[in-house]
């Protein structure tokens, strides 16, 4: 059966080949330590669970929802980060998907028209790049310096601009170097992003997993024109140890979130 050249041109997820491979050494008995995919090493606490098996029992979850989340849930989202972040969004900002990965695809299909070119700096996540592709624009890779744990800076980004960037990725904190942007070097990106018009996509999915008095601070946090052209990625697998349920939220533009919407 003929498969679609879209799909041939994706590269297979090296971090879920990895864990499979993981898991059938396991499987044969085989004592392994898997550092494939991130995930929380304690269970979803108790109190989440519980209100979850809840909404089954009352028949809360029997039919179809919202297409971009329930309110309550979105409401509880623009609280979380109001409390945190010490920004303001309505619910309207927000979109609800089957997990970050998802909601990152979402966002590339209605921002990226075929060759549009999206600055990912190095080294990343392995399926930033294969959403990119997918939505037939084209990946821009940027290596920062090593010595700066490969943050990259505003010179690197204005090196590989071009008239066709509509985006870059940011992801802070980083997987898989666990690095951090300061509040001034995301101050400077975000001025460089608002000045040429590049929609900043901020993967702040390990936000809340900082340690050492290390500070992770939102793209969004940083000025309100910053926040305007930033669309937030995040979710709840890392911080509350559920990956499995797949509850990712992207938070920004409403017009962004609207196409979202209309796509998923």
């Amino acid at each position: 059966m003929k498969l679609s050249k879209r799909i041939n041109d994706v590269a297979e997820s090296a971090t879920l080949a990895a864990s499979q491979k993981a898991r059938d050494l396991k499987a044969q008995g085989i004592d392994v330590v898997s550092l494939t995919v991130g995930e929380s090493d304690f269970p979803t606490p108790k109190y989440i669970a519980d209100v979850a098996i809840d909404a089954i029992k009352n028949h809360d979850a029997d039919h179809y929802t919202a297409t971009n989340g329930i309110p309550e849930l979105r409401q509880a989202i623009v609280d979380s980060h109001k409390k945190l972040d010490k920004v303001d969004y309505d619910i309207n900002q927000v979109f609800v998907g089957a997990g970050a990965k998802h909601v990152l695809y979402t966002l590339f299909q209605v921002l990226v028209d075929p060759g549009d070119e999206v600055i990912l700096p190095v080294p990343y996540w392995v399926s930033f790049s294969e959403h990119i592709t997918m939505a037939e624009g084209k990946p821009v890779f940027v290596k920062g310096d090593p010595d700066n744990l490969y943050k990259i800076t505003v010179d690197d980004l204005e090196a590989v601009r071009t008239d066709k960037t509509v985006a870059v990725l940011i992801n802070s904190p980083s997987n898989p170097t666990g690095a951090a942007y300061t509040k001034e070097e995301k101050l400077a990106i975000g001025n460089w992003a608002v000045e040429h018009n590049i929609v900043i996509i901020a993967d702040e999915i390990y936000s809340r997993l900082v340690y050492n008095q290390t500070e992770a601070n939102s793209f969004a946090s940083t000025s309100d024109e910053i926040r305007d052209q930033t669309i937030i990625v995040n979710g709840v697998s890392k911080t509350y140890a559920m990956t499995g349920w797949r509850i990712g939220y992207a938070l920004g533009n409403k017009d962004v979130i609207t196409a979202m919407t209309k796509h998923a």
